[in-house]
């Protein structure tokens, strides 16, 4: 190994991470809660924060906080060797969630509905 730590000690502090701020998600939003006026959650929601993590490169995983009331997606390194969580990024995604084409290649959505409607295999050109 490159940098010296087992994989599973990476893991694992990648675990801690993400169980820390799943944590701290869930705190925001108890308190989000006590705060504001009562509501019901949509059914099937899963609560105001959503949590994904995946390795950023060798040695960093990457944890992304997107929090559905805000619409804003949070992006942080995790170093194992400094154990330091670090916000890499914010970004509003409310616009970016409305488009419906970008930086694609064809067949778009649109194309496949209209081969599906006509009978078509929508995988072969």
């Amino acid at each position: 190994m490159a940098w010296g730590r087992p994989r599973w000690l990476v893991a694992a502090g990648g675990l801690a991470a993400v169980i820390a701020l799943a944590a701290l998600a869930l705190a925001l939003q108890a308190q989000s809660d006590r705060a504001a006026p009562a509501m019901a959650a949509p059914q099937g929601s899963a609560g105001r924060f959503a949590l994904v993590s995946a390795p950023l490169d060798e040695k960093r995983a990457g944890i992304m906080l997107i929090d559905s009331q805000t619409m804003r997606l949070l992006v942080y390194a995790l170093d194992p060797d400094t154990r330091l969580l670090r916000l890499l990024a914010v970004r509003d995604i409310s616009q970016d969630v409305r488009l419906a084409h970008y930086n694609n290649e064809r067949p778009w959505p649109e194309d496949i509905r209209q081969r599906v409607e006509a009978g078509e295999n929508a995988g072969q050109k």
